[in-house]
């Protein structure tokens, strides 16, 4: 099976290619039309929170070779239908099943390839 690259980005509503970001959320989405569902919906408390790093810790944390990856990994979680899919997947009944229909929705895949790449880059270079 080919891998899925882990870098595609989508419009939280219409899930085609984004132009914007949410000025409240940090969402992705492609236009107007798709920013005004969005609002209606929007929750600021989704923005991820920025840190800021003190000169201690930034001498002391040792830094993320992943780190764009992990940038993926969060846009991808914000997507409505992905996050749909996993509360579905947690809360089922037949796990096992889940996830072999899952693994035919590319978003699923993607976010699956992903998270992989994350826990077990060694795996990513070897393949």
């Amino acid at each position: 099976m080919a891998s899925l690259r882990c870098s595609t980005v989508v419009c939280v509503i219409c899930l085609e290619k984004p132009k914007y970001r949410c000025p409240s959320c940090r969402v992705p989405y492609c236009s107007l039309t798709c920013f005004r569902t969005h609002k209606e919906q929007c929750n600021p408390e989704t923005r991820p929170v920025e840190k800021k790093r003190s000169a201690v810790s930034a001498k002391t944390t040792k830094p993320v070779e992943n780190q764009g990856e992990s940038a993926t990994l969060r846009s991808l979680l914000l997507n409505p239908h992905l996050r749909q899919l996993i509360i579905s997947l947690d809360q089922g009944d037949d796990k096992a099943k889940l996830m072999r229909d899952y693994m035919q929705e590319p978003l699923f895949v993607e976010f699956a390839d992903c998270c992989l790449g994350i826990v077990e880059p060694s795996l990513k270079e070897d393949s």
